[in-house]
């Protein structure tokens, strides 16, 4: 952070007026005070505060359900005194105090009544809308006041179908002007003072029935986005459907009014993700846009798909880290690192705001060199992703710059083909000083859209878009996995089956599996016997957080070639190869956030995940997966004493110390006569455990069957299935009593692309796109 603070503080005068709901008159200061600002008297009844900027500023903090009154924000002045408390009708009062959050009054509602008629909402309170005969009501009939000081539900509009465009309807604190509906005519709405308009202040009736711009709200200081509001208007409107369509193609005339914007695989699209790095956004800030960003780029590209990015941070000069225009910027791993090594201190030295500049650099990305715009220039989609709090005190108006970049990309000339698909502007107000109606104008604004967000502080942000596209559109999306720190167990393992084998006169035995399919369940042939009849085995998946559902069996496939008792002539009383074994289920698993599949190898799903090209091979996943060397992978267990899933890191050797540690198979009960290790392992094993290079954990008994997995680009792909070890470390299966292990406790896993071919063939109606 730079040493001179003075734009700092000329900002914060500048905009806490605006904040607070009144106009400032005060001077700029011209430097840092010379002395501290006292904390006498400064308090806020009901609340606390908070200093920032070095104590060069202060923010009031209210309970939930309260908001600081007369204003949220205090700087320190030149004088040495706080600047004062100044109500919206410039009023000065001595104290400040939380007082509590009300939603806003309906200023007008045509063609019905409402009630009740109060002054005023609090939190919980209700309001009723119903219509006049002839009257039809669209929208929320019933609405009640949250704790974001925002009425639920959606506006309530009583219409008869008369106009060419349908009742726009008056938003709740809103007014309207003009109540004419006909092609062509306008109508406009306004907030009271102290208020700030979100949305469309003027809307348009266009061709077609629909109005144009976004609907309307009034905004108070005190008023925020909640995460969850974020993620449904932000996450619905950018990524909702993610398919692979033809950008050219558009959409059918019945998806117009659910306009949704395609992240096409073939990279028809443009992400420009702009950073405020100014003095009045702060370190903190800025560092919780850095990870909100690299959330996007990694989520966005965790679905096969691949857009170029561009990257500028600015204050007073844009720095234009990454350009479309490079070979790079659709690798998205390059494309974190880039923004992992911005800090906040680049700017420091011009520490002032210049959006329009910053804006100016993406609008350079987006020209045409020798103004000859290249083939299929107007079939890319363009992303502008701007975070900042919406001040800027030199280059003058940023949306100047929007109406060109517009203009250049052919968007709102032409009434018969709009093209507004093609850019999209989200604008997301982040640090203490934001200023609702600038980041308003710089948004795009679209018919049942809404493209700016205001969240109450940077870790809401972050959690918005750590979750990141609708999941519900993607739940067939093999080895994907929430890990939000509100996860539960079966959000982090969604593909975890547990399978239970009752057995008259010998009680209950379990194993582990991994869901491959919505049909099928991938485990250990040495699981069951000829003898388990059907229905004495169950499957257990997880049905939501923290609850089960249990699954019939239709059948289970083994493979051809396990015989565990195929060696008992030659001394080996167990023989564990091609120790695998496909579940059928009697009915069809539902995918959702906490029940998914795991990748397989060799199919299309894990071409896209680990983003190779789409004509790569099934040997180019074994380099991938398992090259020649210590392979990071883990597995899953089950904590004996807590009953909760947990991940175990383990080494895959296979490299130089892989025939160690298959050597020390014979070490295992029973083998004390075999003389040739591979009598014992075949070619179908993979090994884990020992001390070198780390001390690998070991799997327990009821781990058999589970995935072997590697997690890689933010997804998880199985390699192999847990079939024996070396050692039995966990008696009476209690992890939590894991003995000492000594250091050739190995473990055996059947290395799925070596049955490769059986599970083509008992998977190939399953539609996972085998290679």
């Amino acid at each position: 952070m730079g040493q001179d603070l003075s734009p700092l503080l000329s900002l914060v005068i500048s905009f806490l007026g605006l904040l607070s709901g009144g106009v400032h008159t005060t001077p700029l200061p011209e430097a840092q005070p010379k002395t501290p600002c006292s904390l006498e008297g400064i308090e806020i009844k009901g609340g606390s505060f908070q200093l920032l900027q070095e104590g060069q500023a202060l923010e009031y903090l209210c309970p939930s359900g309260f908001y600081p009154y007369p204003v949220q924000l205090r700087v320190c002045k030149a004088s040495g005194s706080w600047s004062a408390l100044k109500t919206r009708e410039e009023k000065i009062v001595k104290t400040a105090e939380c007082r509590a959050i009300r939603c806003p009054r309906p200023q007008d509602f045509e063609n019905g009544s409402f009630w009740p008629r109060a002054p005023y909402y609090n939190l919980s309170d209700e309001l009723s809308f119903q219509c006049y005969d002839g009257y039809t009501l669209r929208g929320s009939a019933n609405r009640t006041c949250q704790v974001t000081g925002r009425w639920d539900g959606q506006t309530a509009i009583c219409d008869n179908g008369a106009g060419y465009c349908p009742n726009p309807g008056i938003p709740i604190g809103t007014r309207k002007v003009g109540s004419q509906y006909r092609l062509g005519d306008t109508i406009t709405y306004q907030c009271n003072r102290g208020l700030v308009l979100r949305g469309s202040q003027q809307r348009k009736c266009l061709e077609g029935g629909s109005w144009s711009g976004t609907e309307p709200s009034c905004q108070d200081s005190f008023m925020y986005d909640s995460p969850e509001e974020v993620a449904e208007a932000f996450l619905s409107s950018l990524t909702e459907a993610i398919e692979g369509a033809d950008a050219e193609d558009g959409h059918s005339p019945g998806e117009q009014q659910k306009r949704r914007i395609v992240l096409d695989p073939s990279g028809s699209m443009n992400i420009y993700l702009v950073l405020d790095s100014s003095d009045s956004i702060g370190a903190k800030n800025f560092s919780g846009a850095k990870r909100c960003l690299s959330s996007l780029i990694e989520k966005v590209a965790s679905y096969g798909v691949k857009p170029k990015y561009g990257l500028v941070t600015y204050a007073t000069y844009p720095n234009t880290l990454i350009r479309v225009s490079q070979p790079e910027s659709s690798d998205a791993e390059w494309v974190k690192e880039q923004l992992d090594k911005i800090s906040y201190k680049d700017h420091k030295l011009k520490a002032g705001t210049n959006t329009k500049r910053a804006l100016q650099a993406v609008f350079n990305m987006m020209s045409f060199p020798g103004d000859v715009p290249p083939p299929g220039w107007n079939r890319t989609r363009h992303v502008i992703i701007l975070m900042t709090d919406g001040l800027h005190n030199m280059g003058g108006n940023p949306v100047s710059v929007i109406d060109e970049i517009r203009a250049l990309l052919n968007i709102g000339t032409n009434i018969k083909n709009p093209r507004e698909d093609y850019l999209d502007v989200y604008v997301f107000g982040i640090g203490p000083l934001v200023d609702q109606a600038n980041i308003n104008a710089l948004a795009s604004k679209k018919d049942k859209e809404q493209h700016v967000f205001k969240v109450k502080d940077m870790e809401h942000l972050e959690d918005v878009f750590y979750q990141m596209i609708d999941e519900s559109q993607s739940l067939g999306l093999c080895g994907m996995v929430w890990e939000h720190k509100e996860a539960t167990d079966s959000h982090k393992q969604p593909w975890h089956a547990k399978i239970s084998i009752i057995r008259p006169g010998k009680g209950l035995e379990t194993c582990m599996g991994a869901i491959v399919s919505e049909y099928f369940v991938l485990t250990a042939a040495h699981c069951f016997t000829v003898e388990d009849e059907p229905h004495s085995i169950k499957v257990s998946v997880a049905k939501d957080a923290g609850r089960k559902q249990e699954f019939e069996i239709d059948v289970v496939l083994f493979h051809p070639n396990y015989n565990i008792n195929g060696k008992k002539a030659e001394g080996i009383p167990e023989f564990y190869d091609y120790d695998v074994a496909l579940i059928k289920l009697k009915k069809k698993l539902k995918y959702s956030q906490t029940l998914r599949p795991i990748c397989l190898p060799c199919t299309e799903g894990t071409t896209r995940a680990l983003r190779l090209p789409l004509s790569a091979t099934c040997q180019q996943h074994k380099e991938v997966l398992l090259p020649a060397k210590d392979v990071k992978g883990l597995f899953v267990t089950e904590d004996g004493y807590k009953k909760q899933l947990v991940r175990k890191e383990v080494y895959i050797k296979n490299g130089e110390k892989k025939a160690s540690c298959e050597k020390d198979a014979l070490k295992a009960k029973g083998y004390s006569n075999v003389e040739d290790v591979s009598e014992v392992v075949t070619p179908r094993f993979l090994c884990t455990g020992g001390v070198d290079p780390y001390a690998d954990p070991n799997t327990c008994k009821g781990d058999s069957g589970g995935p072997l997995i590697i997690h890689k680009k933010s997804r998880f792909i199985q390699v192999g299935v847990i079939s024996w070890g070396v050692v039995d470390v966990c008696p009476n299966r209690q992890r939590s009593q894991q003995q000492q292990t000594p250091g050739y406790a190995r473990d055996f896993h059947i290395n799925i692309f070596q049955v490769m071919p059986w599970l083509k063939e008992k998977l190939k109606d399953e539609d996972l796109g085998f290679l």
